[in-house]
């Protein structure tokens, strides 16, 4: 009788640990399966954005082929009427564009590179090596003071000196506010032209309060959304639309350049009174060579040498282009800036494409004041 109550409390008990072990089998399987589920959801949602991130994306490079065809076409427009300008009213190219296309809305403006102040400029290619220009520093301290805050003009000068030490081939600091390596803890200045106007941000002085300042003071335009696609109501241009970062020598297109810009650009002659002339001007018809520009009275006074220099850095036309493009689907919104080049016989290639965030409405198209 004993030999049997012990076999029966031995079986009672092997019996309540197998359902033990069954229920953390059980246990273990449900969590693999949800583990399982989870990922495979997670997988598809990813692929499913991938996919529709892709879809927007050739879109937008379709409309970009369709932007470099309407340069090709401006540039033989401009060779039949034997006038090789580019302006903003009067453009092609100019923009804006909007228009759906299936699930699509496409809308896109163009602007115009060589319009804007190009940082490069503060330096010549001399000696083999990168030279500071005191007169194109000159230029980019005058611009500074006019597109940045009232309260933080004190900011232009170091700013334009640092983007030349930026630029230049030596490791020297010239003068009391420049800067070079030993100014910057976790970065090299390159020493030579920059790619993107984007560095401006990296010098020292572009310090968070005038970032800050940068971002309160800007009013970009307005933009509008409807069914049938999104309007841009141009406003004042952004701060980093002044300024662009394109090979040395390229010329300021008079026609699209600001005012800002040509005051800036004329301010080592103290010819800034030609460039509201310019301005006005160009509204009733673009310039289609320089001698109307330096025959203007404001510029009666250069010396030869300073036209001849102004000569070559002023132009009436543009090999370089910038084509924003946004499209707008149900599944999300994509934006895709390109940059291209024409060259004087018309061949077009892109040199930069860049997916940005959409923290802002379309830039304006050309480069309005």
């Amino acid at each position: 009788m004993a030999m049997k109550a012990l076999h029966y409390r031995f079986a009672k008990k092997q019996r309540g640990s197998a359902l033990v072990v069954v229920l953390l089998i059980f246990a273990l399987a449900f969590a693999l399966s949800v583990e399982v589920v989870y990922r495979q959801h997670r997988v598809q949602t990813r692929t499913a954005n991938l996919l529709d991130w892709d879809y927007r994306y050739q879109y937008a490079i379709a409309a970009e082929t369709l932007a470099i065809q309407a340069l090709i076409d401006d540039y033989e427009d401009d060779q039949r009427n034997n006038e090789m300008v580019d302006d903003c009213s009067k453009e092609k190219w100019a923009g804006p564009f909007t228009f759906p296309y299936e699930d699509a809305v496409i809308s896109a403006t163009v602007q115009d590179l060589q319009g804007r102040f190009n940082l490069n400029s503060l330096v010549v290619f001399n000696n083999n090596e990168y030279q500071r220009d005191p007169e194109a520093i000159t230029r980019l301290e005058t611009l500074l003071v006019a597109v940045l805050p009232p309260s933080h003009t004190r900011y232009a000068s170091p700013l334009a000196n640092e983007m030349a030490d930026w630029l230049d081939t030596d490791t020297l600091v010239n003068g009391p506010e420049g800067a070079e390596d030993g100014e910057y803890r976790l970065r090299r200045t390159p020493n030579q032209p920059i790619l993107d106007e984007s560095e401006f941000r990296a010098l020292r002085s572009f310090d968070a309060e005038l970032a800050e300042a940068i971002n309160a003071m800007q009013k970009p335009q307005t933009q509008t959304r409807t069914q049938t696609g999104t309007t841009n109501n141009p406003g004042p241009l952004r701060f980093s639309d002044y300024f662009t970062a394109l090979p040395l020598g390229t010329p300021l297109n008079v026609n699209t350049a600001p005012k800002a810009v040509l005051e800036a650009w004329l301010a080592p002659y103290n010819a800034q009174a030609a460039a509201q002339t310019i301005v006005q001007d160009r509204e009733a018809s673009p310039y289609t060579d320089l001698n109307t520009i330096l025959a203007l009275p404001a510029l009666s006074e250069l010396t030869p040498d300073q036209r001849s220099a102004l000569q070559a850095q002023l132009g009436v036309g543009t090999s370089h282009f910038q084509v924003v493009i946004e499209v707008a689907m149900e599944s999300g919104l994509s934006r895709l800036v390109t940059r291209i080049q024409r060259s004087p016989q018309g061949d077009t290639r892109v040199f930069s494409r860049s997916l940005v965030p959409v923290l802002s409405a379309l830039e304006p198209a050309c480069n309005p004041d």
